[in-house]
């Protein structure tokens, strides 16, 4: 039977091992049990002869609580941590041994997850046999005689929309076969579903696509050109969902900064270390993108090999999902903090140069979640959502909108540069449209300062 600990404070400060934390210790704060256990470990780590604390590993820590069964012990050792010596990196380890003892622990999963339920669209392999060697052709490269094999990065979304399609006609008792009553059922759906006109323009114009391609007939091209006319006329009446998302931003770069700087000093408040994690990736996903907005695909980015740490500044270094081209950008100092913030993930300042270190060897993901994993491929625009009601894609409007009135067609040339972005067609549409529509909305911000005494809804933005 163990021996009970009734040592003191005092008693464990008299070993030699505290003699250079004695000095830093604060006294208010310690208790005698977090004492107990933390001068155990320091004694367990003296008897593995580690010469650093970046040699702690998580064997090492789950090799210090190999008598026990739960991970209650490792957790009092982590409080102890936290209040005795905080900001360590070894609370990072830690806690990745906590959860691995407690996943050792867990009782086995009944079975393998329920695989998630399709609601708008048939998996890919239930599609048509024809569907499938057809979508093979396109991703070979192969021409048809109805059309040219279309681009490889088009073939997913071509795959989607005919998963869609075919889902509409089993809903409505048709065979799966490209028709025009599949299509009529497929446009019925999407009306169902309240899908916005240029949504609905753009699947027509995918599956007209995919029609010529598979040689469906004549029957059902015309059906799908007239929907597409009749969805053009529509999207050009409708307005767009983009401009009043687009006020929810303030229109600035700046503004969002601002607000990714306030969730960035709000995360020592949070008391859930899951949250605190969640909150530091939501403010850079924020900072980073308003002034570097890429497209989604670009914004899963490693350390040490998308994103490098040169003469004291960031560089990002990309190949564009869209255009294979290479996009360099020097990122702006003032934004470092959200950056550093995700590689100290709670550790103190001290330990910077040595955690960034560690991350550009080791490559990792710029957004990892609280257990070190990688997010999901959406989770920057999830980012964007949960703030500003709308995806990640907004900062390129953003940024154009903000140059554009600001500048010009000059602040067009700027934000199509910073957006990675080279088609004339995209600088005309911001130039003639967008901004044009922002000074507009300055307009009617300005007057509605001037008529503070009047309801402001009367200036909103239609």
């Amino acid at each position: 039977m163990k021996k009970p600990d009734y040592r003191t404070v005092e008693d464990i400060l008299k070993h030699p091992r505290w003699d250079p934390l004695a000095g830093v210790l604060d006294m208010d704060r310690v208790t005698a049990p977090q004492m107990r256990i933390l001068d155990d470990f320091l004694a367990f780590v003296e008897g593995q002869a580690l010469a650093s604390i970046w040699d702690l590993t998580v064997a090492d820590f789950l090799s210090f609580d190999e008598r026990y069964k739960s991970a209650n012990r490792l957790r009092s050792l982590k409080k102890a941590l936290k209040t005795v010596l905080p900001g360590q990196p070894a609370l990072i380890v830690l806690t990745d041994a906590i959860r691995q003892k407690e996943a050792a622990a867990r009782p086995p999963k009944p079975g393998p997850a329920r695989p998630r339920r399709l609601k708008v669209s048939i998996p890919e392999e239930e599609l048509p046999d024809s569907w499938k060697e057809a979508l093979a052709d396109m991703v070979a490269g192969i021409d048809r005689p109805g059309l040219m094999a279309p681009s490889p990065k088009m073939v997913p979304t071509y795959r989607m929309k005919l998963r869609q399609l075919a889902c509409s006609a089993r809903k409505a008792g048709l065979p799966e076969a490209f028709t025009a009553e599949a299509v009529k059922a497929y446009a019925a759906d999407m009306r169902k579903r309240k899908l916005a006109a240029a949504t609905q323009l753009a699947a027509f114009s995918a599956l007209a696509t995919c029609g010529r391609y598979m040689d469906a007939g004549r029957p059902v091209l015309d059906l799908l050109a007239d929907l597409k006319r009749r969805s053009e006329a529509a999207a050009r009446k409708e307005p767009k969902q983009k401009y009043a998302k687009l006020q929810k931003t303030g229109y600035s770069p700046v503004g969002i900064i601002t607000r990714a700087d306030e969730l960035l000093r709000e995360v020592p408040d949070l008391k859930c270390p899951r949250s605190q994690q969640a909150q530091r990736n939501c403010a850079a996903a924020l900072a980073l993108f308003s002034v570097l907005p890429v497209r989604l695909a670009d914004t899963r980015i490693r350390f040490g090999e998308n994103l490098v740490w040169r003469n004291g500044a960031y560089e990002l270094r990309l190949k564009l999902s869209k255009s294979g081209e290479l996009y360099d950008a020097e990122v702006d100092p003032r934004l470092n903090r959200f950056i550093d913030a995700l590689i100290l993930r709670g550790c103190d300042r001290a330990w910077l140069d040595a955690m960034r270190q560690d991350c550009m060897a080791s490559r990792r993901p710029l957004f990892v979640r609280n257990d070190g994993e990688s997010v999901g491929y959406n989770y920057v625009s999830d980012c964007w959502r949960k703030v500003f009601g709308t995806g990640e894609h907004i900062s390129r409007t953003i940024l154009h909108t903000f140059l554009g009135v600001e500048l010009g067609a000059a602040g067009t040339d700027l934000s199509l540069s910073a957006c990675g972005q080279s088609s004339p067609d995209t600088a005309a549409t911001y130039q003639d449209d967008i901004v044009k529509k922002a000074g507009r909305i300055k307009g009617q911000a300005a007057l509605a300062e001037v008529a503070q005494d009047a309801d402001a809804t009367l200036f909103a933005f239609r």
